[in-house]
């Protein structure tokens, strides 16, 4: 890199040491692309009980001061380490431990209810990272690089530091959560009066933690091209397009890596059997592993569709079950794994127990088994209603299988739809519908289960797929040019 920078990356979960979802696959893995190209990063987060548990945190000797007057608190800083093998540069994670707000079974929500204080730990969380960053050693941080509502209050509180402070990146991994919290949180924020009127916090009525990082960030990223023209719209925009529109000029789609060292079917730990595009052998064992697990019928002529996703109506769900019945008159196998609402996982276990010969199901999170399903499948189903990059679809293609997903956000800029008719190269990548019914989706099912009956053809799209090339360096390198173009107009 021509310039050096140093950035601190904020986050409310990271991967190895905190997960509910997609935001801790970024912010485990960002760094260390970061790392690699010789940008000095670090990482902070809340220290959470499951967080403690990584076997790299210590106690890094740092006590604070969070806060002013009679909200002042006391917090203390731990520390752990990101590190992805011996040749990439280990990444310090730095961990605020405050125990009223992070000593808790679970990190947003315990028995499936959010706690109800979220917006004042994440108000803490966020004056916290502002406290901390001038105590971690060296020079101040060039970027702060803030992920979705729980850190949307860094960037007015950056501002709050004069022109000096380090430069405020937002990151919206998904619009649909706005971080809202009742007006009363004012004193719990701490913000001058100016700062909460309708061209600030305010959303009709409440206080949005999202809105903050949009409206006082130095520049907004999004997660993928289409899912930044996407939130622009009122469809999607969450009440807040207006507001984007306005802000387009510092908006910037880029999409989310793919960490292949972790990701990787030829050296993948959690599959029976490993294997190349060259040789696809251990595939075929891993589907006869699959199977067998799941006691579906291993019948070479029938493809298996796996989901693998949280059981919620942003993931599709409801498409799933509309057309489960006309899919398996296809003949397919479909596994599902993952939890989330409790009408969905009804609906699905009576599904079950309808089509024990084509149906299996899973409600867990297990990032072993997601593993051996993606290593299994001949399909993987993304039907979302809204997606803002999605991963899944990226492992599928790297693990030779083919991604059926619904044209919206990083789904429609990562999946090529195959057109039934192109020559034995077969560039395309997957299959895709656009609206949102059942009858769509079982059409690309269909589409997806006559490529299978053709096995050449089918053979060759998943060979092509296994070389298609989403890592985290790509990604890394547009975060940088957007972080260098910032730096620079200071």
């Amino acid at each position: 890199m021509s310039k050096n920078l140093k950035v601190l990356i904020a986050a409310s979960e990271v991967s190895t040491f905190a997960q509910t979802g997609g935001l801790a696959e970024v912010a485990g893995s960002l760094p260390l692309a970061f790392a690699s190209l010789g940008i000095e990063t670090a990482v902070i987060m809340p220290a959470y009980r499951e967080a403690l548990k990584n076997k790299t945190v210590g106690d890094a000797g740092i006590e604070f001061a969070v806060g002013r007057g009679d909200a002042r608190k006391t917090a203390k800083l731990l520390k752990g380490e990101l590190r992805s093998d011996d040749k990439t540069p280990a990444v310090p994670v730095y961990l605020v431990d405050y125990p009223p707000h992070f000593d808790r079974d679970g990190i947003y929500e315990a028995d499936k209810t959010a706690f109800p204080d979220n917006h004042v730990r994440f108000a803490f969380f966020s004056k916290a990272v502002i406290a901390a960053f001038p105590l971690l050693g060296g020079d101040p941080p060039d970027i702060i690089l803030a992920n979705d509502w729980q850190t949307g209050l860094i960037m007015p509180y950056l501002l709050e530091l004069g022109p000096d402070a380090p430069k405020g990146v937002f990151v919206i991994h998904n619009q649909g959560f706005l971080g809202l919290a009742p007006p009363e949180a004012k004193a719990d924020i701490g913000l001058p009066e100016s700062y909460y009127g309708v061209n600030g916090l305010e959303y009709h009525g409440l206080l949005s933690y999202l809105k903050a990082g949009i409206v006082y960030s130095k520049t907004l990223i999004t997660v993928s091209p289409t899912y930044a023209k996407e939130i622009q719209t009122p469809e999607e925009g969450h009440g807040l397009d207006g507001l984007l529109r306005e802000h387009s000029f510092k908006l910037h789609g880029i999409l989310n890596g793919v960490d292949y060292k972790v990701w990787d079917p030829a050296n993948d730990p959690h599959i029976p059997a490993v294997y190349t595009r060259d040789n696809l052998e251990g595939k075929r064992r891993c589907k006869e592993a699959f199977l067998k697990l799941a006691g579906l019928p291993d019948d070479p002529e029938r493809p298996l569709f796996a989901m693998v996703s949280r059981l919620t109506a942003q993931k599709g769900i409801s498409l799933v079950i509309e057309a489960a019945k006309n899919m398996f008159s296809l003949g397919t196998n479909l596994a599902i794994l993952g939890t989330g609402e409790p009408w969905f996982q009804e609906r699905l276990q009576a599904l079950a127990l309808e089509f024990p010969e084509n149906f299996w199901l899973k409600l867990d999170y297990n990032a072993n088994l997601s593993h051996l399903m993606v290593a299994a499948a001949d399909f993987v189903l993304v039907p979302s209603t809204y997606e803002p990059c999605g991963l899944i679809q990226l492992y599928a293609l790297r693990y030779g299988a083919i991604p059926v997903v619904r044209a919206t956000g990083g789904l429609n800029d990562t999946v090529r739809d195959f057109a039934g008719q192109n020559p034995s190269g077969l560039w395309d990548t997957g299959f895709k519908f656009s609206s949102f019914n059942e009858r769509a989706l079982f059409r690309a099912v269909r589409r997806a289960t006559e490529l299978y009956r053709r096995k050449d053809d089918f053979t060759t799209m998943c060979k092509n797929n296994m070389g298609e090339n989403f890592s985290w360096e790509t990604s890394a390198r547009s975060y940088y040019s957007v972080f260098l173009n910032i730096t620079k107009s200071a």
